[in-house]
C-alpha cells in the first residue's frame, strides 16, 4: 500500500463508539499514518451495565463496590478503557473532552464546537471520521431514516461539522491559518446496507477487535465480545465479499483523476470461479 502520511482524526460521542472504526485505524497506523481519537464524553450515563445488573438484584445482594462508585470514578474507568483499547491499535493520542452524555445537546454546550475547532487546528487532519448527523438512535428511529429525535451521536456530528467549517473559514482577528479537511467519513454502522459507500476489510484484525470489545468491561461486553464482532462486522463483510469489514459513508461526492478500482476488487475478479 502507498504511504500517504495521512493524519486521521476520529471524533465519537462515547468511548465505545471508537470500535466501529478501530480496525481501520489500526491498518493506517501500520501504514505509517497517525490517528487521534477524541470522545466527546466519558460515557458515564451510557451503558452502565454493571449498575443495571446490581439494581435488578434485591438490595441485600447488591455489590457495594458497584453501588458506591461515583460518577467521577466511573468516568476514569471508562476513559482508561478507551486508552487501553486505542493502545491495542497503536494509537497514543486519545482525548476525552468530558461533556455530559445521554443526553449531550449541542445547544446547551456550544463551547464543544470551540474545543473541537482547536483540536482540528492542532491535529490538522487530512481525514475526519465521525458519527452520522443523519440517523437517530436505533431504538428511536425507522430503518435508514431516523425519527428526528436527536441523541448524543447526532449532536457530536453537528458539533464536529460546524468546527470543521469554522476551521475552513478564517475569522477576523485570528492568527491561525485556515485548514481544510480532505475527506470526511461517517461511521457506517448507523446506515442501511444500501447507503454504505465503502467498507474496509478488517478480517486480519478479527482477534484484536474481539479483544478490544472485551476490554470495555464497564459495558458488560467482555462475555459477548466475539458475538458482537461477528454480528456488527460480519454482515458488512459478507456483502462486501470478505469475512469482516467496517462500513463508512462519505460526507460528499469525491473527485478522482480517473477511475479507481480497489486491489481487492481486481484480485476477486481474477480469481472468481463461476
Amino acid at each position: 500500500m502507498d504511504n500517504q502520511g495521512l493524519r486521521i482524526l476520529v471524533v465519537v460521542a462515547h468511548p465505545h463508539d471508537f470500535v466501529h472504526c478501530s480496525g481501520t485505524c489500526g491498518i493506517h497506523i501500520n501504514m505509517g499514518d497517525s490517528v487521534t481519537v477524541v470522545s466527546m464524553s466519558a460515557g458515564v450515563s451510557t451503558h452502565n451495565t454493571r449498575l443495571s445488573i446490581e439494581l435488578n438484584k434485591p438490595p441485600q445482594e447488591r455489590d457495594p463496590a458497584v453501588m458506591n462508585k461515583t460518577q467521577q470514578e466511573f468516568a476514569v474507568e471508562k476513559t482508561d478503557e478507551l486508552r487501553r483499547v486505542a493502545d491495542l491499535f497503536g494509537i497514543s493520542d486519545v482525548r476525552v473532552l468530558g461533556f455530559p452524555d445521554h443526553p449531550f445537546f449541542l445547544h446547551k454546550y456550544p463551547e464543544a464546537i470551540e474545543q473541537l475547532r482547536d483540536i482540528i487546528f492542532d491535529v490538522r487532519p487530512h481525514v475526519l471520521i465521525t458519527q452520522s448527523p443523519y440517523t437517530s438512535a436505533p431504538e428511536m428511529s425507522s430503518p435508514g431514516l431516523g425519527s428526528g429525535v436527536q441523541d448524543d451521536h447526532n449532536n457530536t456530528a453537528y458539533a464536529v461539522l460546524e468546527a470543521k467549517l469554522q476551521c475552513l473559514n478564517p475569522s477576523f482577528g485570528s492568527i491561525v491559518r485556515s485548514h481544510k479537511i480532505a475527506a470526511t467519513y461517517f461511521l457506517g454502522i448507523y446506515f442501511e446496507q444500501s447507503q454504505v459507500d465503502f467498507t474496509v476489510d478488517v478480517s486480519e484484525w478479527y482477534e484484536t477487535l474481539v479483544k478490544a470489545e472485551s476490554m470495555f468491561q464497564s459495558q458488560g461486553l467482555d462475555a459477548g465480545a466475539r458475538r458482537t464482532v461477528d454480528v456488527t462486522l460480519g454482515n458488512p463483510g459478507r456483502y462486501s465479499g470478505t469475512m469482516y469489514a467496517e462500513p463508512f459513508v462519505r460526507e460528499s461526492i469525491e473527485r478522482y483523476p480517473h477511475l479507481i478500482v480497489s486491489e481487492a476488487a481486481l484480485t476477486d475478479s481474477e480469481n472468481t470461479i463461476v
